[in-house]
């Protein structure tokens, strides 16, 4: 008896869960990955508003398996450090429109950061209050960059971000993993 296994076979990555944790920066995680128009919208939107002098935050809602995580992988990778992931994600944006992938390299270079990418806070939200998951996504973007916290010296903000840390943190759960 032949079973649907035998004639079907669905490719490794549509088999699990993107996860922003485990697939930052990974070139991988964007294989197969489609530009729908919608994540086009968005990666529009987020280029538009990283471009100002403000930079921005954005939230992504929808159903689970609707592919929220794999758009912000998208775009962690196309705003983040060069590299292969950065290469596929700009390839991938620019097949669906090269307008898009030109305002995503303006906004980079806007902001002097063609040559580091942004520093990228990418956080999936756990029961906790929400100034730990934020410091949880500033501190690994920071590490994401540096490798660790740098000193004052190299990171204006070490002070603050570490002082943050021990108010929010707790000792049985710190937020510096």
């Amino acid at each position: 008896m032949t079973t649907l296994a035998d004639v079907l076979t669905v490719r490794s990555q549509f088999a699990r869960s993107a996860n922003f944790e485990r697939d930052a920066e990974s070139a991988e995680s964007l294989d197969g990955y489609v530009v729908t128009a919608r994540a086009l919208d968005v990666v529009g939107r987020v280029a538009d508003t990283a471009s100002g002098p403000a930079g921005g935050a954005w939230s992504v809602t929808g159903p689970y398996g609707s592919g929220k995580s794999s758009l912000g992988l998208l775009l962690d990778a196309a705003f983040g450090s060069p590299g292969i992931a950065r290469e596929r994600a700009h390839d991938k944006i620019s097949e669906a429109s090269s307008a898009a992938k030109e305002a995503v390299l303006e906004a980079l270079s806007n902001h002097q950061a063609r040559s580091q990418g942004f520093y990228r806070a990418l956080v999936t939200a756990d029961r906790e209050p929400v100034a730990r998951t934020v410091l949880r996504g500033l501190h690994r973007a920071v590490v994401r960059r540096h490798g660790k916290i740098p000193g004052s010296g190299d990171f204006p903000a070490s002070s603050v971000l570490k002082l943050a840390q021990r108010r929010v943190g707790r000792k049985e759960d710190p937020v510096d993993p």
